[in-house]
């Protein structure tokens, strides 16, 4: 077993099979192809981790068996019929006797790398992701196969689809393939049913507190980070800059961890029955109950208002995102109520501290610019000065976390947000310090950031 730190609150170990684990001060455990993401509340303590991993190594799991019927019409089927140079019948014919075990999951919700494709069927994953593979496509690449449960981008190969309820985030567990489980594929002669509409989960249970007069500019409503999501494939979530959120939070007694909305460059007009309190860089305002209109804020990317208690997140546990706030609709409160310390924002926004690792690769360079891509899910840099080095195409996928640097094979580095996907399959060459992956979120088109190393 290798072991790499992976910032300063997790360590990437490496020739570890899947497996589950849990450990005092361990938030979460994100298998990967062949290695383990431990992220923990404090420094790890990596003897205690070797200890944990031990001990889960030694427990028994029941296997589940699920066969799961797939109309085989997808476009990159005829590739691989030429590929192995068999008939549409005699492949028929012959994957019904392929046995797939569930390797991980990760990527996007629910998603579940199946290892046991057949060597003479593969296929290298596509050089260029489709922006929408639809929702219970199969598709393989080299190795491993796999179901799509929700629409999401891909670049595997995509032989066919199902209509099995792959996932459901109303469940529990959402996911219906879990590590260890055995599928099998039945040929299915048409194409099944296409997917009813989905049954809104149960959002919103608290009291109403007030209406959206209108929304701002992406407007959602940020909770804590929720790591026990990602045993699902879920990423946790959470304020992107946890510092702003606390001290909004603080302001009004709240727990510094209470839901709250976050907002860009353009606040909500609201009209609520609660006190409360936005934060947005160094500018701080208070509003008595009544409608308040935040309008545009300047000094700061995202914003943050809280109200007394924390609002009512208004999302099921294993959505895939936060609730975006609508014109109109109606605002639940909470009872967050509690203590919360008021960080300060800190200076040198532009300088980001970071720590080498988990992967070995040559010193990023310190200048970077931000670009126009940039959301919750990951933020790409380009970097300033010509690079002398071409990261690797395709690694083995392994977990990621909020504040992750993922080096692309073009040069562009993303820095992952609160909503990244929970494994990745590029270079990881360093990753931001715990506390300062706040200013990541802060990071706004065409300026320029220091990485240092540290």
């Amino acid at each position: 077993m290798q072991i790499a730190a992976a910032g300063d609150r997790a360590v990437l170990l490496t020739g570890v099979p899947p497996l589950a684990m849990t450990a005092p001060g361990v938030l979460a455990a994100i298998p990967g192809h062949d290695s383990l993401l431990v992220i923990c509340d404090a420094p790890p303590d990596v003897d205690a981790l070797a200890r944990a991993i031990a001990q889960a190594g030694t427990q028994a799991r029941a296997t589940r068996t699920h066969a799961i019927a797939v109309h085989f019409d997808g476009a990159d089927l005829p590739e691989l019929l030429a590929h192995a140079s068999l008939s549409h019948e005699e492949f028929l014919a012959r994957v019904r006797d392929v046995r797939l075990r569930v390797r991980y999951l990760g990527f996007r919700a629910g998603f579940a790398y199946c290892e046991g494709w057949p060597a003479e069927w593969r296929l290298r994953r596509r050089p260029t992701s489709r922006n929408r593979v639809p929702r219970g496509t199969f598709a393989v690449a080299g190795e491993m196969a796999g179901f799509y449960p929700v629409d999401s981008p891909g670049g595997w190969n995509l032989l066919g689809t199902t209509n099995a309820s792959l996932w459901d985030p109303s469940r529990e567990p959402p996911n219906l393939l879990m590590p260890g489980d055995e599928v099998t594929v039945v040929p299915l002669a048409a194409a099944p049913q296409p997917f009813g509409p989905t049954t809104p989960s149960e959002r919103g249970q608290g009291e109403i507190i007030g209406e959206v007069l209108s929304p701002g500019q992406f407007t959602l409503i940020a909770g804590p980070a929720d790591y026990g999501r990602v045993a699902a494939g879920v990423p946790p979530g959470g304020p992107f800059d946890p510092r702003a959120a606390a001290r909004a939070n603080a302001m009004l007694g709240n727990r510094e961890d209470a839901p709250l909305l976050e907002c860009v460059m353009v606040g909500p007009t609201l009209r609520l029955t609660r006190r409360a309190a936005f934060c947005a860089g160094d500018e701080v305002r208070l509003f008595a109950a009544g409608e308040m209109a935040i309008g545009r804020f300047h000094g700061a990317l995202r914003g943050y208002l809280a109200i007394e208690g924390g609002f009512d997140e208004m999302r099921a546990r294993y959505d895939e995102a936060p609730h975006v706030l609508q014109r109109g609709e109606v605002l639940r409160g909470g009872n967050a109520r509690g203590t919360a310390s008021a960080p300060e924002r800190g200076s040198e926004r532009l300088v980001i501290r970071i720590a080498n690792g988990p992967h070995d690769a040559p010193p990023l360079p310190v200048e970077w610019e931000v670009t126009n891509q940039l959301n919750r899910v990951g933020i790409r840099l380009r970097p300033l000065t010509p690079l002398a080095f071409t990261p690797p195409a395709d690694l083995a996928s392994c977990g990621m976390q909020f504040g992750t640097l993922q080096w692309h094979p073009d040069g562009s580095l993303i820095a992952m947000g609160p909503d990244h996907p929970v494994t990745g399959g590029y270079l990881q060459p360093a990753t931001v310090l715990w506390d300062e992956r706040w200013k990541l979120g802060q990071l706004a088109p065409g300026e320029r950031v220091k990485l240092v190393a540290v």
